[in-house]
């Protein structure tokens, strides 16, 4: 269907013998090696589905300011503002996660000495410390490209469905995507898989954590006032974090080991996971920016960043619900979704969902829109 420029095809090995001077590592631990293939792959992954979001964006943008319907050109339209004001602000969330990525493992392997026998064993460790943050990036990366490459169809028209128009070849390169490097319902599985059998190993305090955490929330204020910028997002990241934790808690503690069956429930937690790893790399890098470059210049990675905080806390707290409704019942649940509302309602005027007003008055996404058109050149 896509990736015409790749030489796809099956390939049978039967009763193939490997000389024993051709073996990589240890021998019957060859998957190890494999796997950590895959950590990376699923970066680089992620990393190539960036280009293509930007590529997008861009055959998007320079088409949304040509093409004129009514008099002016579409790019002028609330409608399509909205659709690039969305796709650029999930190209800088991608790019944020891919960013904070590169740079955690680049700061595990510059401690290595590669001239050491075993720097191959020590890059694997290092490597496989960051597995979760790697199927986070590949789940995400490729669910971002999804999306930009079939609003550019759609900013098209009809013209983006026919091949003289390069968006129709990237709408069917990127679906592959979401099934290379293991398709994202594995990744799903493997995210909160792979942190629940370190806290269950003991690796990880998750359980001790979410003891005490239900009373704290429950004690929230709602109606919280917030003046600094990205205060509030900062504030709905924390909150954010603490709701993954009583979600995650309540299904280990109803399902155990055997939580790995409950596909449903890990894919949930996945979800919560990836949206949290997501905001809070948008919310650092624009805070890094705000301190280097000023409040100004800042404004665009603001407004993104916001509109993405505010919509990412809207799909946790229903992810949350979910879990604990599926984890639980009776006056344990009512305790916990109460809870759970308590930390949605810490956000100023009591919004905890997709659908939440800023300051201003307008959706985030409002302002952001704003921002996008004012960027479009005359």
């Amino acid at each position: 269907m896509g990736i015409k420029g790749s030489s796809t095809r099956p390939l049978v090995l039967e009763d193939v013998k490997v000389p024993v001077e051709n073996l990589l590592w240890e021998v019957g631990k060859g998957h190890l090696i494999a796997f950590n293939i895959l950590n990376i792959g699923r970066f680089k992954l992620a990393v190539g589905c960036l280009g293509g979001v930007k590529e997008a964006i861009a055959l998007s943008a320079k088409y949304a300011n040509e093409r004129v319907q009514f008099g002016k050109r579409i790019s002028a339209f609330p409608l399509v503002g909205k659709k690039l004001a969305e796709m650029n602000t999930r190209a800088y969330v991608l790019e944020s996660v891919i960013y904070r990525t590169a740079g955690l493992i680049d700061a595990e392997l510059s401690g290595i000495d590669h001239a050491s026998p075993d720097a191959g064993v020590q890059s694997a460790k290092a490597i496989a410390e960051y597995a979760i943050e790697c199927s986070i990036n590949k789940v995400f990366g490729s669910e971002a490209l999804d999306f930009v490459a079939d609003e550019g169809v759609q900013i098209h028209g009809g013209y983006g469905y026919i091949q003289e128009y390069k968006i129709e070849r990237i709408y069917r390169d990127s679906r592959i995507n979401r099934i290379f490097e293991g398709t994202n319902e594995i990744n799903r599985l493997l995210i909160p898989g792979t942190l629940v059998k370190r806290a269950l190993k003991g690796q990880l305090p998750l359980l001790q954590k979410a003891q005490a955490l239900q009373a704290e929330l429950l004690q929230l204020v709602p109606g919280r006032t917030f003046e600094g910028t990205l205060e509030e997002e900062t504030h709905l990241t924390a909150m954010a974090k603490k709701i993954f934790l009583m979600a995650g808690a309540a299904a280990v503690q109803r399902y155990g080991p055997k939580l790995e069956e409950e596909q449903e429930a890990l894919a949930a937690l996945a979800d919560i996971m990836i949206q949290l790893y997501a905001m809070e790399s948008a919310l650092l890098r624009a805070k890094k920016q705000l301190a280097s470059q000023g409040e100004e210049r800042a404004a665009l990675a603001v407004a993104m960043t916001r509109s993405y905080v505010h919509d990412a806390f809207g799909q946790i707290e229903a992810l949350a619900k979910e879990t604990l409704s599926a984890a639980d019942s009776g006056d344990s649940l009512r305790t916990q979704l109460a809870a759970l509302k308590k930390a949605g309602a810490t956000q100023s005027g009591g919004y905890g969902r997709a659908q939440a007003a800023d300051r201003g008055g307008r959706r985030p996404g409002g302002r952001l829109r704003l921002l996008v058109h004012r960027q479009t050149p005359d």
